[in-house]
C-alpha cells in the first residue's frame, strides 16, 4: 500500500506545495520498482524511491520546480544508474515529478479516501504539452500494474495504487504495541489499533494505522475480513483470553498471536480446553509471538520480531509477493 496520498493531503492542507516524484520507468537492475513514491517540500521529503545519489538528483529537481511558482505543473528525466549518479545498479529509470498544491485537494482527498478504504484504486494523470496535468481517480482499479505511455512531449501515467494485502488487527496500546505500530506503519498492510483507553494512543500514528477505542471489542473481530492477522496484548490476561477465544472461533484467519511465555500458553491451553475449542483451533494460536532467533525483553526488540514474524508468515501463505 502506498502512503503518499495521506502525506500529501496533509501537507498540501496546511498550505504547503510539494513535488510527488514516482518511478514511471523502470529497467534493468534498479533500487525500486515502477510505481515507488515519494515526496518533496522545499526543506523535507518522504518515503524513498531509493536511496544515494538518485534520492539527491531528484531533490534537486523538485527544489526547482518548487522555486517556480506558475511553472510547469510536470516534468521527467531519465536517469541511468551507472557511475554518473555515483550508483552500480546498471539499470535506467524514468522519473515523473509533479506538482502538489490546493488546486490539488479535490483528487488527493478522493485518492485519499479510497486508500484508506481499502480499495483497489487507479490515478489516471494525463500530462498535456503545455506543462499542466488532469488527474482522474477510478475505483475499483482499472489497471494491473503502474504504467506510463509517454511520446517525449507529453503522454498519460497510470498509477496502479492496490488496497493493502494484510489486515491487522492489533488489541493493546502497551509499549510494545506502540513501537509495533511504527514498524507495520512502513509496511504493506492496513493495522486497526484497539484499545479501552485513548490516553495511551499517541497523538500521531502513520498514515495505514486506524484507532479504535472501545471496550467491546468483539464487533470488531467479527467485522474483520477473511485472512486477517490478530494481535492480542493487552494489558489483562482475562481480557487476552476471551479475545483469543473469540478470534480462534473464527475459522478463516490468517494468523492468531499472543504475546506471553509458554507458561502463559499452557494455561491459555487448558482454560480453552475446559471451554470446549477445538484441539485444531488451539494449536493455531502462536505464543510466544516473534522470531525466536531475535531475543530482547525491550518493547522495540519484541516488535521487530513480531513483525518479521508476520512477513515470514505472510510471504509463506502467499500474501506478499516475493
Amino acid at each position: 500500500m502506498s502512503s503518499w496520498p495521506s502525506l500529501a493531503l496533509a501537507r498540501v492542507k496546511a498550505g504547503e506545495r510539494l513535488v510527488l516524484c514516482s518511478v514511471a520507468l523502470a529497467k534493468g537492475s534498479t533500487p525500486r520498482t515502477t510505481g515507488t513514491a515519494m515526496l518533496f517540500s522545499q526543506t523535507e521529503q518522504w518515503l524513498t524511491i531509493g536511496g544515494g545519489h538518485l534520492e539527491w538528483v531528484a531533490a534537486e529537481q523538485a527544489r526547482v520546480m518548487l522555486s517556480q511558482p506558475g511553472g510547469p505543473g510536470w516534468s521527467m528525466s531519465r536517469l541511468p544508474l551507472g557511475p554518473s549518479l555515483g550508483q552500480c545498479c546498471g539499470g535506467v529509470v524514468t522519473l515523473l515529478y509533479e506538482t502538489l498544491g490546493e488546486e490539488d485537494l479535490g483528487w488527493l482527498e478522493a485518492l485519499d479516501s479510497a486508500v484508506r478504504a481499502g480499495q483497489a484504486t487507479s490515478r489516471r494523470s494525463q500530462l498535456l504539452l503545455d506543462g499542466n496535468k488532469q488527474v482522474d481517480i477510478q475505483s475499483p482499479s482499472i489497471v494491473d500494474e503502474s504504467r506510463l505511455d509517454y511520446d517525449g512531449s507529453q503522454g498519460v501515467w497510470m498509477e496502479d495504487l492496490p488496497p493493502p494485502p494484510l489486515t491487522i488487527l492489533l488489541f493493546g496500546a502497551g509499549h510494545v504495541g506502540e513501537a509495533l505500530v511504527q514498524i507495520l506503519g512502513t509496511l504493506p498492510c492496513q493495522v486497526l489499533w484497539i484499545d479501552e483507553r485513548p490516553e495511551l494512543f499517541p497523538a500521531q500514528v502513520p498514515s495505514n494505522v486506524s484507532l479504535e477505542i472501545t471496550d467491546i471489542p468483539d464487533a470488531l473481530i467479527e467485522q474483520a475480513p477473511s485472512n486477517s492477522y490478530f494481535l492480542v496484548m493487552t494489558h489483562n490476561h482475562g481480557l487476552d483470553l476471551a479475545l483469543c477465544q473469540k478470534i480462534l472461533r473464527r475459522p478463516d484467519t490468517a494468523y492468531v498471536g499472543l504475546i506471553g511465555s509458554m507458561t502463559k500458553r499452557r494455561q491459555f491451553e487448558r482454560r480453552l480446553q475446559q471451554r470446549g475449542m477445538p484441539e485444531s483451533r488451539i494449536q493455531e494460536l502462536i505464543c510466544p509471538i516473534g522470531v525466536p532467533d531475535i531475543k530482547g525483553k525491550a518493547p522495540s526488540i519484541i516488535a521487530v520480531a513480531v513483525a518479521a514474524e508476520l512477513l515470514a508468515h505472510a510471504y509463506e501463505m502467499g500474501q506478499l509477493s516475493r
